[in-house]
């Protein structure tokens, strides 16, 4: 051992050294070790855990905050990458802070179980690498030396686990968001004149207004070509296909408006016969239809002069109830009963709300209609069928002024009824005419008996072949579209198994489904009536959702919770010894293992360091951390250091450990 003088000539040198003349410094008699826990230990392992908390917590809220909030776009809180890096962030600090807490128990128990017992140096170091080395917790001798340790440990390794977890708590996932806005959308209105101006009303018409200087206007014709003749092409295309023009949506692929507007509407009545065809050879008339319309008056007086107009559609269809066999050959003695279905039609018009719903670009309508009046008599009986409306004229020259004219209600409602009646009039002009066909059995066997009576019968289309081979259509006459329409009930069926013999119905209902899509057709293709409305949008967008709070709750408050009781025994173990113990301290481990000639002899050997220095001796050397009894130090200053078994025994709480001079 050194003695305290050599430290109090080192002392002197160095006051020598910094130019003092005072006397030398008087050495203390002797050097202590302090007892106490301070207040860094307690804070190092309550402190974490506490952030820990806290950060569990913190995460909890966060995800509750983004819950429901938009991921992306304008109304992103926060990016999807800033979310998941943030997540990542805390978890893994939770994980460290929690580890952090439990390294600083872990330390100040195992301390307490060096004071406690004496282990071998092979199981101390175990204990000491159980943090660090996956492996040790396969060696039964740690567990068996300290469970409580063991599972602190364990907690310590699992806790790098259960901080993978709470990220993934939260998602991103597509919802659909509802949204209000006005829009413009088409429409029709068939009142509307613009600024009132003859330009405009002309303009606005569907057909083509003839200006009749100097009072106002009359009506031209479907052979002015107006628009190429949109509306009668548009009729025909909706006849023949069954569909209203594509209306793309203005508001989205996900989109709910309503849209009210006055259009035209039939009212209808019906009736029906029998009557036998014995005195007509075929083909037959089996569908006749013919519209009659006024709009203007011919050159000269009037034939009416009511209030409402006379034009109508009347329409007569056949079908075959019974026939002999000379009958359905074609002999004209022969028998043939039909029922005669009649329908007679007057324009009128009618207000529509129409629910327009778009779904994922898919539009589906639901309509009401409320039926308002018949359409005003459009034969009036002036020259020429002028409609007065003064100031419609242009001030200088023929044709129609760009001023607003001074039109009367009369004149508007007739304005509003024409263009109406020019609907009905470009779709039941492809209805006017007749369909020619032939009866037909459809009886399984028939007899060769000409006086036998057939009931399963209907009618076969007349189909011409002319002398080079091609063939034609001879049973559609006076231009009539009827066979190609939904009015035939062999309309969409082409399968060759069933039988698609040609068959009309024409009912009121079928006549204003047509009319109401030529007239949405008429707002897509004309697109020169606009009505603003409020939509009801439903836009997909990704949000946040805290679809799996469990798998936050879970980990965090569980890992905490087990953690508690291993900070507690830390606390306990602090207080027992009395001072606190430094994790993976070189100091400590220098102040602590040189009081013992044992453990100097027997470490010696592996003095170079190295696990595989290491003698025998000292692994299987059982040791504890006491108070040295072999050293026989003056005074009352007792040595405190590992030894072995019968060179320590327990320590004192308050008793002097240090020594009385340098060794």
């Amino acid at each position: 051992m050194r003695s305290l003088s050599n430290a109090s000539s080192v002392s002197g040198a160095a006051t020598s050294a910094l130019g003092s003349s005072s006397s030398p410094i008087k050495e203390p008699p002797m050097i202590l070790s302090t007892w106490g826990i301070g207040w860094q230990t307690p804070l190092l392992m309550l402190g974490p855990y506490i952030f820990a908390l806290a950060l569990a917590v913190a995460h909890l809220l966060i995800f509750q905050y983004l819950d429901g909030k938009e991921a992306d776009g304008l109304n992103a809180i926060f990016p999807q990458t800033y979310v998941s890096t943030t997540s990542n962030i805390i978890a893994n600090v939770f994980g460290f802070s929690l580890r952090a807490a439990l390294a600083v128990a872990f330390v100040q128990y195992l301390w307490y179980l060096l004071r406690a017992e004496a282990m071998k140096v092979s199981t101390i170091e175990l204990l000491f690498s159980i943090r660090s080395n996956l492996f040790v917790f396969f060696q039964p001798a740690a567990l068996r030396a300290t469970p409580v340790l063991f599972m602190l440990a364990l907690l310590m390794w699992l806790s790098q686990i259960v901080i993978s977890f709470p990220p993934g708590a939260i998602t991103v996932s597509s919802t659909q968001r509802i949204f209000y806005k006005m829009i413009e959308i088409p429409t029709f209105n068939a009142s509307f004149i613009g600024n009132g101006s003859g330009i405009d009303a002309d303009r606005l018409s569907l057909q083509v207004l003839v200006a009749e200087p100097p009072i106002g206007f009359s009506i031209g014709q479907f052979n002015d070509n107006r628009n190429t003749n949109l509306i009668n092409r548009l009729a025909r295309q909706l006849l023949n296909s069954g569909e209203t023009l594509a209306t793309p949506s203005p508001c989205g692929p996900n989109c709910t408006y309503n849209l009210d507007f006055e259009g035209p509407w039939m009212t209808c009545t019906t009736s029906n016969t029998t009557k036998f065809l014995n005195s007509i050879a075929p083909p037959y008339p089996i569908y006749q239809g013919e519209w009659t319309s006024a709009p203007t008056a011919s050159r000269g007086p009037s034939r009416y002069n009511g209030t409402y107009t006379l034009a109508n559609f009347n329409s007569t269809t056949l079908t075959p109830v019974y026939a002999d066999r000379r009958g359905t050959i074609g002999y004209a003695n022969g028998t043939l009963l039909v029922q005669a279905d009649n329908i007679i039609c007057s324009p009128g018009r009618a207000t529509f709300k129409v629910n327009n719903t778009y779904n994922g670009n898919v539009l589906t309508r639901f309509f009401t209609v409320t039926p308002n009046d018949k359409l005003i008599n459009l034969a009036i009986t002036t020259y020429h069928g002028t409609v007065k409306v003064p100031g419609m004229q242009a001030a200088a020259g023929y044709g129609f002024g760009t001023t607003p004219a001074n039109w009367s209600n009369d004149a508007l409602a007739y304005y509003r009824d024409q263009n109406i009646m020019t609907i009905f009039s470009s779709m039941m002009s492809w209805l006017n005419g007749s369909f020619m066909a032939y009866p037909v059995s459809y009886e399984p066997s028939q007899s060769s008996d000409l006086n036998d009576t057939m009931t399963n019968l209907a009618w076969r289309e007349e189909i011409t072949t002319t002398s080079t081979g091609l063939a034609y259509r001879a049973s559609a006459r006076n231009g009539t579209i009827i066979d190609s329409t939904r009015f035939n009930t062999a309309f969409g069926q082409y399968a060759a198994s069933t039988p698609a013999p040609p068959s009309f119905n024409i009912t009121q209902d079928l006549i204003n489904e047509y009319l109401f899509n030529l007239t949405l057709s008429i707002m897509t293709a004309y697109g020169q009536w606009k009505t603003t409305v409020n939509a009801t949008q439903s836009i997909s967008i990704n949000i946040y959702t805290f679809s799996q709070p469990l798998n936050l709750i879970l980990p965090y408050f569980i890992s905490l919770g087990i953690t508690l009781p291993f900070i507690f025994v830390g606390f306990l173990a602090l207080l027992k010894n009395g001072v606190s113990a430094t994790d993976g301290s070189f100091m400590q481990i220098i102040t602590t293992s040189t009081g013992s000639a044992i453990l100097d002899r027997a470490a010696a050997g592996g003095c170079l360091g190295g696990d595989e220095s290491v003698p025998k001796e000292l692994k299987d050397l059982r040791i504890k951390f006491g108070e040295i009894i072999s050293r026989g130090d003056p005074g009352t200053v007792k040595r405190a250091g590992f030894g072995a078994e019968g060179e320590v025994t327990n320590l004192r709480k308050g008793e002097k450990y240090g020594i009385a001079r340098w060794i």
